[in-house]
């Protein structure tokens, strides 16, 4: 459940980074049934700071150590909050994306080391931001770790292998505005550092933690509901079909070294429910580059089998030109079996030209990471 929401909230940080970035176009004043904001910019900038205090999680058997360490962070945040047609247009909000630089003390030094980490933040709202508001926050990243496992050096540090590493976090919590330009952030959350499986040992540096934040805007924030023309109202609802190819790199089982690629080509349909919703539906076909290397290793019968199938559910969150999924999926087909039967895949794609998307995917089984890739996708209806 912590990846699923951890790599979910990454996606739409990375949409939003992507999506609203533009800034406002004026509306015209002869339409006397549209607001006009001719003065608002299309985001209103904010800088603060924030501590976290953690309790740290032994998730897996690898990583028991690590139970009850108390991780500290220190972070600088900048945030953009948007303001303009786009983003109220796509979800009847206004939510806000940032960047943050931070240092954290994972409370056993000669163990885990230190760390330092750069991202993206997002943040949403319920319902307009005004003096108080419940906030959902989420944050994607990399982070430099400068402890990692080595068979001869750091021998019993199996949470990571690698020095760079992905930074996520899941939470929420209440936003208090005391002073026009001033307010306080308190939240609780998950959160998680790997290499996403890139090379074993991975088991995750894993915590739950509260932070208090402080942020100052430069401007004196003034959100509106907007009454302009709704796509959404005024436009059928969306239905596709995808033929998608990937490609990612995958660490072989531990104590083995080395990666292995994997591939796959996925048939996917997505009915649209909602402004921002769609169901989606896929097979998919991939080619298990661990087998074949297994294989070549003697370490499985020369005859394996690499290939296998498979099937998905999931949802989809329209966001512009962009695209985030979450699906799970359950083998139909594979005569080389490991790890479990079902897995979990969250990707996100951004429309490059006409039907053509880009995008990255993430595979899991259950808190075990699988690989990265990226995805290449025509839609078509």
């Amino acid at each position: 459940m912590k990846l699923f929401l951890s790599y979910f909230l990454l996606l739409v940080i990375l949409n939003y980074s992507l999506v609203y970035s533009q800034e406002l176009v004026n509306q015209s004043a002869d339409d006397d049934s549209l607001q006009v904001f001719s003065s608002e910019k299309s985001s209103i900038n904010l800088i603060g700071g924030s501590f976290l205090y953690g309790y740290m999680i032994p998730h897996a058997k690898e990583v028991l150590p690590v139970r009850g360490l108390n991780p500290r962070g220190h972070e600088i945040i900048y945030n953009w909050h948007l303001n303009n047609d786009d983003v109220w247009n796509d979800c009847e909000c206004y939510p806000r994306f940032g960047l943050f630089l931070s240092y954290y003390d994972f409370d056993l030094e000669e163990l885990l080391g230190h760390g330092f980490a750069a991202g993206l933040m997002f943040t949403y709202f319920f319902g307009l931001p005004s003096e108080f508001n419940f906030h959902l926050k989420g944050r994607g990243g990399v982070s430099y770790l400068t402890n990692p496992f080595d068979r001869n050096q750091e021998p019993v540090n199996w949470s990571y292998s690698t020095h760079f590493n992905y930074i996520l976090g899941v939470g929420g919590g209440i936003t208090y505005r005391p002073f026009n330009r001033i307010e306080f952030q308190l939240d609780g959350s998950m959160n998680h550092q790997s290499n996403a499986a890139l090379l074993e040992p991975n088991g995750g540096i894993n915590y739950w933690a509260l932070a208090l934040s402080t942020n100052y805007y430069f401007d004196n924030p003034d959100f509106h509901p907007r009454d302009i023309y709704d796509p959404y109202i005024h436009s059928e609802k969306k239905k596709r079909w995808d033929v998608s190819f990937s490609w990612g790199i995958s660490s072989m089982p531990f104590p083995l070294p080395g990666q292995v690629p994997m591939y796959s080509i996925t048939f996917l349909r997505s009915i649209q429910l909602w402004r921002i919703f769609a169901v989606s539906f896929a097979a998919e076909l991939e080619r298990n580059g661990r087998a074949v290397e297994l294989s070549r290793r003697g370490y499985a019968p020369e005859t394996t089998n690499p290939f296998r199938g498979s099937v998905l559910l999931g949802g989809e969150f329209l966001m512009g030109r962009s695209i985030l999924s979450a699906q799970m999926g359950g083998y139909v087909y594979r005569s080389f079996k490991e790890k479990d039967d079902v897995y979990q895949r969250w990707g996100v794609a951004y429309n490059v030209y006409d039907d053509i998307f880009v995008g990255i995917s993430f595979k899991s089984y259950r808190n075990s990471a699988d690989h990265l890739s990226l995805r290449f996708t025509y839609s078509f209806r």
